[in-house]
């Protein structure tokens, strides 16, 4: 699980590389919340149905899936990030603007499927361009946490510009904003060097993915991190539908997003920090738990101003995933960062097309709260096999784990037992205590 030793241990993380790749990422979230948020908007005008639109979506997801371990192995080989990534938010940019030049349905599907594949791809890279830089230190969570807070800003400055300007994104001028943003999220990306730490080249070419895929803790967590994933993916799809079909308005749709956005950057900064302190495992283990709580409540809403009570937890399931999940991966990686990087974004790309297909499925048979409450089962078994299974992940903190037993009550204790823990912890680590 340690990354390989190399002769000369890159230097910190400077304020430059950090400004820039902060700046990437509110960029890059600011359009990802038009594209989400009005892109099926904007379809609908141009004559796609809503069957069209789930199969566009399913391209969307399928195709990053597809793709995302040998582009990253691709990258690994190369020893490069930052070409790929000023090139995919281009090609992103480029995509954006053909999308007003379409008229018919395969060429959206043309278009969708050379944005899924690109997206999940430049996500991928600047995961890995993260850790090659803070692999020698350890503080990957807590650098990955602290930039990615501005993609949570940048998503809610879109929203709110939104709602001041309605026009942005009427037509073609929300194309051209969404590809404008992309392309600013490239020229961020100038700001950041690499790291300057290729990793030895005596390898197989298929050699690190085989060592990922036969490491039985981690292929354990990947099991049970896409039952997290459908669950997660499924009910959000459908929840701006849910809350309509319980007598919420759109501006109360629009405000329980930004809470959303709000409430996981404070979690995001602390699950950082208390991730490299503390480990993967502890901020997972509450995540694991609080997801199925959660669900279990949306399907349980009766009047849709509870909503955001509910929307309270966001913090607890996202941001502590997020994280920690990232750095558990990058854990397993060793030199191989941008594949291992890559694997995880395939299991989130293949949730995002398994989910909200199960999803519709379950609603149609039955109802939208049902629909909630099975996703419920499925993410708490996810739970459950994490709990009972998965181990530390953290170099200096696996080999105290002890044993891996079947009843989960020791390791759900333990890892609660932790972060309460955390700030005495990084005290006495400071030297403070």
């Amino acid at each position: 699980m340690n990354d390989e030793a190399a002769p000369q241990s890159p230097p910190a993380l400077s304020r430059t590389n950090e400004i820039g790749l902060s700046a990437y990422y509110f960029f890059s979230l600011a359009s990802l919340g038009f594209v989400v948020g009005f892109m099926p908007l904007y379809l609908k005008t141009r004559g796609i149905t809503l069957t069209q639109y789930g199969i566009l979506s399913a391209l969307y997801a399928i195709a990053g899936a597809a793709t995302q371990v040998p582009l990253g192995m691709a990258s690994d080989r190369l020893r490069h990030r930052k070409p790929l990534i000023l090139a995919g938010t281009a090609i992103l940019g480029g995509s954006y603007l053909l999308y007003g030049l379409a008229t018919t349905f395969p060429q959206f599907c043309a278009l969708y499927t050379l944005s899924g594949v690109v997206f999940f791809t430049v996500s991928t890279l600047t995961s890995a361009l993260i850790h090659d830089w803070t692999a020698a230190s350890g503080n990957t969570a807590e650098v990955y946490g602290k930039t990615r807070i501005w993609g949570s800003i940048g998503f809610i400055s879109a929203l709110m510009l939104v709602s001041a300007v309605p026009r942005l994104v009427s037509g073609s001028s929300l194309l051209l904003l969404i590809a404008l943003l992309f392309l600013a999220s490239g020229v961020t990306i100038l700001c950041v060097r690499e790291s300057g730490r290729a990793r030895p080249r005596e390898r197989a070419r298929l050699a690190g993915i085989k060592r990922m895929l036969t490491d039985r803790n981690l292929t354990i967590f990947l099991t049970a991190f896409l039952m997290y994933r459908i669950s997660e993916s499924s009910t959000m799809s459908y929840f701006s539908l849910y809350l309509q079909s319980i007598g919420g308005t759109k501006s109360l749709i629009a405000l329980a997003l930004v809470v959303n956005a709000v409430v996981e950057i404070p979690f995001m900064i602390w699950v950082g920090r208390a991730s490299d302190r503390i480990g993967r495992r502890p901020p997972m283990v509450i995540a694991f738990l609080t997801l199925p709580f959660r669900l279990f409540l949306y399907s349980r809403l009766g009047d849709p101003q509870d909503v955001f009570y509910v929307q309270m937890f966001h913090g607890l399931t996202f941001s502590f995933m997020l994280v920690s999940s990232m750095a558990f991966v990058a854990d397993h990686s060793g030199g191989d960062r941008a594949t291992g990087q890559g694997l995880l974004s395939m299991i989130g790309a293949i949730a995002m097309a398994a989910g909200p297909f199960m999803g519709g499925l379950v609603a149609d048979h039955t109802s939208l709260p049902t629909m909630y409450g099975l996703f419920s089962v499925i993410a708490l078994t996810g739970g459950l096999i994490f709990i009972a299974l998965v181990r530390e992940s953290h170099p200096s903190l696996a080999a105290d784990e002890s044993r891996v037993c079947s009843i989960g009550g020791p390791l759900i204790v333990r890892p609660i037992h932790r972060v309460l823990r955390a700030p005495i912890v990084g005290v006495r680590r400071a030297g403070i205590d």
